[in-house]
């Protein structure tokens, strides 16, 4: 989680998609933040890092690690029947069917544990409903 390339726009805090792993590499390809694609760009090879700390006994501590932060992320129908800490969800575009937005937001214990994005200037999004199918 730092700085890697600039130019590349590797970056901390950059989304990336895992493309290969191995011992001592990662392969990635960046995500586009406007539209959630991955970027046109070649394969980024991303080394393990050795991070070193002293510690109070005078000994030296060195990890070596990929600099990488684990990121999740389900779909509203898997997320069916948990109940989970803080949801986010994303409805820059529109991706419901019938109940979609019920099912995420029902997984919380309380509406404050939601962030939910909307388009910029939209400050509500429509909840898919079949009326003909509710008796």
């Amino acid at each position: 989680m730092r700085n890697f390339s600039i130019d590349q726009g590797l970056v901390k805090n950059c989304r990336v998609v895992i493309i290969a792993t191995s011992q001592r590499l990662i392969t990635v390809h960046i995500i586009n933040e406007h539209d959630n694609t991955e970027s046109i760009t070649d394969d980024i090879l991303i080394p393990r890092i050795t991070f070193t700390a002293s510690l109070h006994s005078g000994h030296t501590l060195l990890r070596r690690q990929f600099p990488l932060a684990p990121a999740y992320a389900t779909t509203f129908n898997s997320c069916q029947g948990l109940t989970l800490d803080t949801v986010g969800i994303d409805l820059t575009r529109p991706v419901f069917s019938h109940g979609q937005l019920y099912t995420a937001l029902s997984c919380i214990r309380h509406r404050s544990h939601a962030r939910v994005l909307l388009p910029q200037g939209d400050n509500t999004t429509l909840n898919v409903t079949y009326h003909e199918i509710l008796i």
